[in-house]
C-alpha cells in the first residue's frame, strides 16, 4: 500500500507549522522589505521559465534536426506500391487504371 504525504498527520502538521512560521516572518518585515522580495521572486520565476524555455527549444531542434529523426528510411530504394503491378487485381496501377 503506498503512503502518500499528504494523509500523513506528521507532514500536515509539519506543513502547518511552515505555513504558521512564513506568516509570522512575513509580518515582521516591513511593505517594502516584502515588495522587494515579491520583485525578486517574480524576476528569479522570469529567469527560470526562459532557461527551460531554452534548454525545450534545443531539445525540439536537436530531434528535428537529427537526434530522434536521424534513423535509417525503409522505403529508400524501393518503389512506390501504388505503382507497383498487382497480380491480384491484374495489371497496372491499385488505385487506377
Amino acid at each position: 500500500m503506498k503512503k502518500t504525504f499528504s494523509k500523513d498527520p506528521e507532514f500536515v502538521q509539519a506543513a502547518k507549522e511552515r505555513k504558521i512560521q512564513r506568516i509570522l516572518d512575513q509580518r515582521e518585515k516591513g511593505s517594502d522589505e516584502r515588495e522587494l522580495e515579491r520583485f525578486q521572486e517574480e524576476r528569479r520565476q522570469a529567469l527560470i521559465k526562459s532557461r527551460l524555455d531554452a534548454i525545450r527549444k534545443g531539445k525540439r531542434r536537436e530531434a528535428f534536426s537529427g537526434g530522434i529523426m536521424d534513423t535509417k528510411n525503409i522505403f529508400k530504394g524501393h518503389k512506390s506500391i501504388l505503382h507497383e503491378d498487382s497480380k491480384i487485381l491484374g495489371q497496372g496501377n491499385m488505385f487506377f487504371k
